[in-house]
């Protein structure tokens, strides 16, 4: 049984886009994203038990706070 994760972005060019990404039970791999402009967004919040918010580097605190209040 695969596990299933929701992304989505805060910030950057594709603020945002939510994308489900699979987890990988045997070789863990970091949950983090190359944007469109190179930045990578790594996690900063988990919503709803399998929701990650992935903030961009240069992602405001109001763009932070729409995608928590969403």
């Amino acid at each position: 049984m695969e596990n299933f994760v929701d992304c989505i972005i805060a910030g950057g060019p594709q603020h945002g886009l939510v994308y489900r990404r699979s987890l990988d039970t045997v070789r863990s791999t970091p949950l983090a994203v190359v944007t469109d402009d190179g930045e990578l967004c790594t996690p900063a919040a988990r919503k709803y038990g399998s929701r990650v918010v992935l903030l961009h580097p240069r992602a405001t605190g109001a763009q932070f706070l729409t995608i928590l209040a969403a």
